[in-house]
């Protein structure tokens, strides 16, 4: 046969690369509404350094400058209005949470990138988004450096002038700046708070009086900070066009912070805390004492921390410390990060156990949904949590267990009305796609296309919106500002407030500058001038046009996704005793018929136990399985030609299959 017929036939039995869960083209509404708020976003929410924050316009006359703007084409403020957006920005807003809220619209800017590329974008619109990504990159590390390093993060960031000689001063938010020691040493303030601005602490790493900082990161805060780094690592890592020294500043940082949550503490004594012993997974700051909501321990619960031996735990913290841990080992690499987590951690504490029966009386705390008394934050985080634990796993004995959580006690938790299937948070609806091993359901597609274009987006401005009046209140059902949806109301949070009994569509729902932890529930609310960046519906959008569709019993996982030792590391095996015994007899070893091997063991069916421990560090190759959540396969396989001779149409083969594999890293 001849060599390129053969080839032609090879390559025919590729598999092309997936559509996307949601494609180009599918929703031109959409498409079109997702345009024009990028204007929005990078053109004035993101303006300072790259990252989401709310803005508050001057007065009317700005409001109708911006709004100006959007009806527009173009993407220079200045030339269509006449000024430059800092002249019609009275503050920014909402640094104390960027920690969180910058990291999710993180994956919006980074899986944007993603998806051009792999579409084949024009090189002038992938330079353009490869920019706004390296941008973010530069910001996001920051974090880590102006604390004074060594693990430690801020809650959020503030640059203090701009990027660009000659723009007019950046509109600050007038936080005062507190000293980190009182003139005695003492750690201010006292008490410790949430979040407290404070002076560069970096030590001249960077230039002198462009950043403060919030510090008191939370454990939100933190797990929004790993969710932005992995995003900047997946779209930056291993791109010709990107300097990958920004790659190895995400992974420096990776295991420094992951180094960090590996110290022990002794608790006994701490401000606010109840208990003694030492405990890891304590978030640190500059000051010398933990953050003021710390705990990612599975033996805390909103500090009060048990001892071990009273088998309980604290589900919440459980999943978000495998999922920040997980992270960190994927960017870092780092050995002792790895062995922290799959031997200590998953196995010698029963972390993976407990993982798989989260259900346990008296024992297992699980508050991530408490009916109406739901905290929405909580189960925001979870989902966040679970997608960098799922994405980034290649092991299949942890997969299964976190994807049953998932599935069963996450997404559509039996008996529970604000379960996360319920909620219409488009940001939830996007990583459930993205980590779900049922398949791409099209009705969840078609769902998420609604929801997302239900909202204002491209300027998503927050109007009041008052869908039930004091009667209806008082007479627990209304009709909706849209005058055709019927709400009935339940009391909520001990009678102090009414919800609806079913999550609002955000057609009538009130605006938020962050959609997916706000309670979807709420009836009515809004007002004001605020500018809402929309970063949460941003990287819903782009995470499901970046990421393939399944088929029941496959999975998404990142290429970069890091093999690493088995749940409960690798025990070296003791000599074994020797019996005397009769000389061996060495086998005759029959002749093999020409041009056929010799069998090879049947490393498909070996367990970890009959594999030998190496002490080879991990690497950054991709993993080779991106599919199906199994380790299948492997071993036999016939061979083109005689045995170390293949021809050179064999090679044509190969060369041609690595093409289109490399095309398809990010789909397989």
């Amino acid at each position: 046969m001849k060599p390129l017929v053969v080839l032609a036939l090879l390559l025919s039995s590729v598999p092309l690369p997936a559509a996307p869960i949601l494609p180009a083209g599918r929703s031109p509404t959409l498409d079109a509404a997702v345009t024009r708020h990028e204007r929005q976003f990078y053109g004035l929410n993101a303006l300072p350094f790259g990252l989401s924050l709310d803005v508050f316009p001057t007065d009317a006359a700005a409001i109708g400058l911006i709004d100006q703007f959007l009806e527009g084409e173009g993407d220079d403020f200045q030339a269509a209005t006449g000024k430059h957006p800092f002249d019609v920005i009275a503050q920014y807003g909402e640094h104390g949470d960027l920690g969180f809220f910058g990291g999710v619209a993180l994956v919006g800017t980074a899986f944007r990138y993603i998806a051009l590329r792999q579409e084949g974008a024009p090189a002038d619109v992938l330079a353009s988004a490869r920019a706004k990504v390296e941008r973010a990159a530069r910001s996001w590390h920051v974090f880590k450096v102006v604390t004074g390093g060594n693990g430690l993060v801020a809650r959020g960031i503030q640059r203090l002038v701009p990027e660009v000689a000659g723009d007019p001063p950046v509109p600050l938010d007038p936080g005062i700046e507190v000293p980190l020691f009182d003139g005695q040493g003492k750690p201010l303030p006292q008490p410790k708070d949430n979040g407290s601005w404070r002076a560069d602490n970096s030590a001249g790493a960077l230039p002198p009086g462009t950043w403060n900082w919030i510090d008191s990161c939370s454990k939100d805060q933190l797990v929004g900070q790993v969710l932005g780094m992995v995003a900047l690592y997946e779209a930056l890592k291993d791109d010709p066009a990107v300097d990958q020294a920004l790659v190895a500043e995400l992974s420096a940082d990776a295991s420094a912070i992951g180094r960090m949550l590996m110290q022990k503490h002794e608790v006994a004594g701490l401000e606010g805390i109840f208990g003694s012993g030492a405990y890891d997974l304590m978030i640190w700051d500059a000051d010398g004492r933990p953050t003021m909501y710390h705990d990612l321990n599975p033996l805390s619960l909103e500090k009060v921390y048990f001892k071990p031996e009273t088998g309980k735990y604290n589900v919440f913290n459980l999943f978000m410390a495998i999922g920040v841990l997980k992270a960190l080992h994927h960017m870092s690499g780092d050995q002792e990060l790895e062995a922290f987590l799959y031997d200590e951690c998953l196995g010698e504490r029963g972390w993976l156990d407990k993982a798989a029966h989260p259900v346990k009386p008296g024992l297992a705390m699980d508050y991530i949904y408490g009916g109406t008394q739901t905290n929405f934050d909580v189960p925001d985080m979870t989902g966040v949590a679970l997608f960098l634990a799922l994405y980034l796993e290649t092991d299949p004995q942890v997969s299964t267990v976190l994807r049953s959580f998932l599935e069963e006690r996450w997404w559509d938790r039996a008996g529970e009305p604000h379960t996360a299937r319920l909620c219409k948070q488009p940001l939830w609806h996007a990583l459930y796609l993205a980590s779900t091993d049922r398949g791409t359901a099209g009705g969840l597609v078609d769902e998420l296309v609604s929801l997302l274009t239900g909202f204002d987006l491209g300027p998503y401005w927050s109007p009041q919106r008052i869908n039930c009046d004091e009667a209806e209140l008082a007479a627990r059902t209304c009709t909706a500002i849209d005058g055709a949806t019927t709400l009935e109301l339940e009391e909520a949070k001990m009678g102090k407030a009414l919800w609806s009994k079913v999550a609002l569509d955000p057609r009538i729902r009130p605006p938020s500058d962050f959609n997916a932890r706000s309670n979807p529930f709420d009836v009515n609310g809004g007002g004001g001038t605020l500018l809402n960046p929309g970063g949460d519906l941003l990287a819903a959008y782009w995470l499901a046009r970046a990421l393939p569709q399944r088929e029941a019993g496959q999975v998404n996982r990142s290429p970069f996704a890091r093999e690493h030792m088995p749940v409960g590391g690798v025990v070296e095996p003791g000599p074994e005793p020797v019996e005397p015994g009769p000389e061996p007899v060495e086998p005759v070893a029959e002749p093999m018929p020409d041009g056929i091997d010799a069998p090879t063991p049947d490393v498909a069916d070996a367990t970890v136990s009959d594999v030998p421990a190496t002490d080879t560090p991990a690497t950054d190759t991709p993993a080779t399985d991106v599919g199906a959540d199994t380790n299948g396969g492997g071993g036999g396989g016939c061979t083109l030609g005689r045995r170390g001779s293949p021809g050179s149409w064999a090679l044509l083969l190969a060369l041609g299959a690595l093409i289109l594999l490399r095309r398809s890293r990010y789909t397989a």
